[in-house]
């Protein structure tokens, strides 16, 4: 079941009504019923390892907290968790890329050896909830986090279906205090709530299913011209930021509804006026999760600069491997990695932004900044959005070397659906507020619901398709 289709208009008035009409302690069975559902919709095969991940860690935090006088038992059960986690995942998503990798290997030393490769069947959202259950087991082995004794709410925590396919990643320490708490109707939660899901629908269905019919068409052509592939790999930063960042508006508006708080993932990182404040924008959740639990124990800032160098972009090496088993993502985040560890050398000597007195100064400066950051970042994209090897570097060198004639009619199709968006996004960032629109005079409210609405009913692309992030 997918957040934009017919059956999940059935399933979520459903839910929201038995939910709030339900105690506290049905509330939470239910939600894990409900989730369960939602996940089994679209295979319910895959269930049964979505609950071995949840007795796992459910088992390991217990023990983990029974053995604190006994560090070595105690490095066993977290050991125990991450193991058997990793090695589901692993399995599932990189078996086949790593057989297929050793045998081109023995290939190039004229070894042909005759490996099968199996016809896995990645499961939806298992690198999402993977992290999510780690979370909880190094939080506890941490002493962080009592373990929770109650497997209804813990199993809700991992389970819970608005954020479970897609994220936000969701600490325990965040989410299971609320999955505990009792929870009350709360008339903001709903107004904010709603916005984020009208949000979330026209950055989806309108922009990024749009666009993405022109990043299609773009990355079926054998032979484009540099200018087609500039194009493209703007159009696909809107699409994929839409399509992830839409998703997780309308996660976090669902859950507001019923009560929780989700993290923001994204930070309007359009505005970013360098390539660490960028990574500090995107993807929040998945990048702080790297931080907190491979970068700092790696030794963090505290290393010399050099070991921070190399433990950055072995993170960001790791980010573009989380993404998928293929050499494109890998070398999308090594590049990525390399672009923040360049920055963070270079910064001493570029020119310091802010202190101008003069509006239009201080606007020009900001605007080069952030332009040249986004360009930094999107060219990414021609690895991130590549079928393989051969197509992103043929697609470089004609970017940069076979430009051609300047497609003025494509790119305005571009502007066209992403003008409405950067106008809500830019009225959040000036005031750095996500919900600054409800300040807004109640005219032009009117007018940009009503316009988000048309976008969405009239213009909005219905063909099923799914988040990008559903594959990863």
């Amino acid at each position: 079941m997918i957040f934009n289709s017919i059956d999940f208009l059935f399933f979520i008035p459903v839910v929201i009504l038995i939910y709030w009409y339900s105690k506290h302690k049905i509330q939470n069975l239910f939600l894990l019923f409900s989730s369960l559902f939602f996940y089994g919709f679209w295979d319910f095969r895959f269930l049964g390892l979505l609950m071995l991940s949840s007795i796992i860690d459910y088992t390991a935090g217990i023990q983990i907290e029974k053995s604190f006088n006994n560090s070595r038992r105690k490095k066993l059960f977290l050991a125990f968790s991450l193991i058997s986690n990793l090695g589901i995942l692993g399995f599932f998503k990189y078996f086949n890329f790593f057989i297929e990798n050793a045998e081109a290997f023995l290939q190039f030393f004229g070894l042909h050896p005759s490996i099968q490769t199996l016809q896995i069947i990645l499961p939806l959202g298992i690198s999402f909830y993977t992290f999510q259950t780690l979370s909880y087991t190094i939080d506890v082995y941490r002493g962080e986090l009592k373990p929770v004794r109650n497997f209804i709410d813990f199993a809700l925590y991992v389970s819970f279906f608005p954020q479970l396919v897609a994220g936000p990643i969701e600490r325990a320490t965040r989410l299971l205090p609320q999955i505990q708490t009792v929870r009350k109707w709360n008339f903001t939660q709903i107004q904010e709530g709603s916005f984020l899901i009208l949000l979330g629908y026209f950055k989806k269905v309108f922009v990024a299913d749009n666009i993405g019919d022109i990043v299609n068409s773009i990355y079926a052509m054998e032979d484009p011209s540099g200018a087609k592939i500039f194009i493209a790999l703007i159009a696909f930063f809107f699409q994929i930021y839409c399509d992830f960042s839409g998703y997780s508006d309308i996660a976090r508006g669902l859950s507001k509804w019923m009560g929780f708080e989700l993290m923001r993932n994204f930070n309007l990182p359009i505005f970013s006026v360098n390539v660490i404040d960028l990574w500090k924008r995107w993807h929040i959740s998945l990048m702080s999760w790297f931080r907190d639990y491979v970068y700092i124990p790696l030794g963090g800032n505290k290393v010399s600069l050099r070991r921070q160098h190399v433990n950055n972009i072995f993170i960001f090496f790791v980010s573009g491997l989380w993404h998928g088993a293929s050499w494109t993502f890998i070398i999308w985040g090594v590049y990525n990695g390399l672009l923040t560890s360049i920055y963070r050398i270079l910064q001493p000597i570029l020119p310091k932004f802010g202190g101008d007195d003069n509006a239009f100064i201080y606007w020009s400066k900001y605007s080069i900044k952030a332009g040249f950051t986004f360009l930094l970042f999107v060219y990414s994209g021609i690895w991130f959005r590549g079928t393989s090897l051969e197509q992103g570097l043929h697609f470089t060198n004609n970017l940069f070397m076979h430009f051609g004639t300047w497609d003025n009619a494509l790119f305005m199709k571009v502007v066209r659906l992403v003008a409405l968006l950067l106008i809500i996004e830019f009225s959040q960032f000036r005031k750095n507020d996500e919900f600054s629109i409800f300040r807004w005079k109640i005219g032009f409210r009117v007018l940009l619901y009503l316009s988000m609405f048309y976008s969405i009913l009239i213009m909005g692309n219905f063909n099923k398709n799914e988040f990008i992030y559903f594959v990863f």
